[in-house]
């Protein structure tokens, strides 16, 4: 991708303050609100039709674990086959953090 810079005339920047296109710029501001109306921002979508339906949310959800737990899979593979682990020390390592997370449900549910 290429970048076109634009040289603008001497009359043209004296017009702005700095060479900065001010809109960009997020700084706080201290002055009066003058906005009208409420914040919308940070709401949900107003259409539900926006939302995704249940179905597609749940086969979205499918694909994500399926390639995390591939991802995983492969460097584990790839750990075993360098020789920089054991599938033994792999073992261990994975029964060892499946029990902290054991423990760490009963707490918080007790």
């Amino acid at each position: 991708m290429t970048f076109k810079r634009i040289f603008t005339s001497e009359s043209s920047v004296a017009e702005r303050r700095s060479g900065l296109n001010r809109r960009w710029i997020k700084a706080p501001y201290g002055g009066v609100e003058r906005r009208r109306g409420r914040d919308r921002r940070d709401e949900g979508p107003s259409d539900p039709g926006d939302a995704l339906p249940q179905a597609e949310r749940i086969e979205a959800l499918e694909k994500l674990l399926l390639t995390t737990t591939v991802h995983l899979e492969t460097l584990a593979r790839l750990l075993v086959a360098k020789g920089i682990m054991t599938r033994a020390e792999l073992m261990d390592m994975l029964k060892t953090i499946h029990d902290e997370y054991q423990h760490k449900q009963l707490d918080e549910e007790s």
